[in-house]
């Protein structure tokens, strides 16, 4: 499939999808470093050693491509989310999430094993989400707690990283489709408390 933009089309969609992921990630910093936003520390630190793999992973397969700006952005964001935590003591530590994190480390060592960009993509996604399910948990039974900004931003900045993987190989897809849909889900999930609140306050 002919790629319908323009190499400088894409530089440029992909500099306002790496401006949205920024803007995300300092979103997310700052509101842990005001204690608004408590993170699930092993879900963040699970998601940058992913992320990082995933984009590796492309990288030596097929080199680098614009659509993986969000993708860089995203997992270096994510460790200052973590310093963030630790520095402020403000983080979620259960021990179940471990296990998230074991099954995610899995699927690291199945990258230097398998050394197929195809594999590793797929189970750094499959490990992405499954470290991903105690933020996710949190957002559902106390969406208070996990409620930003920044996944809105999130949300619009992989909506670009889409518009440019149009044309490309369904590899370099496979990623900002996953984190369109996570941060959508996110995004619902965190607002319903508000929505609910609103609902009530009407019938009263």
């Amino acid at each position: 499939m002919l790629n319908f933009l323009t190499e400088t089309t894409e530089k440029v969609i992909s500099l306002l999808s790496g401006a949205f992921i920024v803007a995300a990630q300092i979103t997310l910093v700052a509101d842990v470093l005001r204690k608004k936003l408590k993170p699930s520390l092993l879900s963040w630190v699970g998601w940058a050693l992913l992320m990082g793999t995933g984009l590796i992973a492309q990288v030596v397969e097929m080199g680098w491509e614009w659509s993986q700006t969000g993708l860089f952005f995203s997992a270096f964001g994510c460790l200052c989310i973590v310093f963030s935590a630790l520095i402020r003591k403000h983080y979620l530590l259960v021990r179940s999430d471990f296990s998230y994190l074991f099954l995610g480390l899995i699927c690291l060592g199945i990258y230097f094993i398998s050394k197929d960009a195809w594999i590793t993509t797929v189970f750094a996604i499959l490990a992405d989400f499954i470290v991903g399910i105690p933020t996710l948990k949190h957002a559902y039974n106390n969406p208070v707690s996990q409620k930003s900004n920044a996944w809105l931003l999130g949300f619009i900045a992989f909506t670009f990283s889409l518009i440019i993987c149009i044309g490309h190989s369904l590899l370099y897809a496979l990623f900002p489709i996953y984190l369109f849909l996570y941060n959508g889900a996110m995004l619902v999930l965190t607002h319903r408390y508000f929505v609910n609140k609103k609902s009530d306050s009407k019938v009263i």
